[in-house]
């Protein structure tokens, strides 16, 4: 018997299983997919901060969705995805009610407060909102003030 190979076969076996056990996983119980939802959710906070969708900025929420690891190791791509347009169409349907504007981001708002007991994800968050909101060559006051929001929310 080659106890490497049966090694190697069971960490890879091993690894599967927890991808597959964290991806399907309800959000309630898996710190990762909590960070996904408030990842994504930030994004389109800070992209409609200044109530516009810039396609920079869309463009660059997009790549960045294409880019984290744990979106890529749950396998979560396609939800991500399309939890950004729906949560992008959301705030776009409001954009012009100021009220309605304002509930919907204070859901939002509380929705990424979630990850409050994981400091690890905070800094990432804060670092990507920076790009971000740097995207469109110009950083807006509205952008900066929602950056805060975002960060108090979840530290």
């Amino acid at each position: 018997m080659d106890w490497k190979k049966i090694r190697e076969k069971a960490e890879v076996l091993y690894k599967d299983a927890s991808r597959a056990v964290k991806q399907y996983t309800p959000e309630t119980f898996s710190k990762e997919k909590k960070f996904v939802n408030a990842l994504v959710i930030s994004l389109v906070l800070i992209t409609m901060a200044d109530k516009k969708a810039e396609t920079e900025e869309v463009t660059a929420s997009l790549d960045l969705i294409n880019e984290i690891d744990e979106i890529k190791e749950l396998d979560l791509l396609t939800e991500a995805i399309s939890l950004y347009e729906f949560h992008l169409e959301k705030l776009d349907e409001v954009v012009n009610n100021n009220t309605k504007w304002t509930i919907q981001v204070a859901k939002l708002l509380s929705e990424i407060g979630k990850i409050k007991p994981y400091p690890e994800y905070p800094p990432m968050i804060e670092n990507l909102l920076d790009y971000i909101s740097q995207a469109d060559g110009n950083v807006d006051p509205l952008e900066e003030e929602m950056k805060e929001r975002i960060l108090s929310a979840i530290k």
